[in-house]
């Protein structure tokens, strides 16, 4: 049943429509992490604990955090191709 749902969508849903949603939600992310104030961020942690942080980030924590960032981008355009 979800499965009409989404390709009837995808049916009344044009390139143009597409297109700009994702650009939407693209300039509204710059637009907002620009807004808001991030500087309680340094607050979280002590230099020294950053520092050790960062000595014990080693090629495994690369590996996944990358996976992640490629599943997200992987998914994205999955669904821009589905609309397309």
């Amino acid at each position: 049943m979800h499965y009409f749902l989404i390709t009837s969508f995808s049916r009344e849903i044009s390139r143009i429509d597409l297109i700009g949603i994702i650009f939407g939600h693209i300039i509204f992310g710059i637009a907002i992490t620009q807004i808001l104030d991030w500087s309680w961020l340094e607050n979280l942690m002590s230099h020294e604990q950053k520092a050790k942080m960062l000595k014990s980030y080693n090629w495994k924590d690369l590996i996944v955090d990358s996976s992640i960032f490629l599943i997200f981008i992987g998914v994205l355009f999955l669904l821009i191709s589905y609309f397309i």
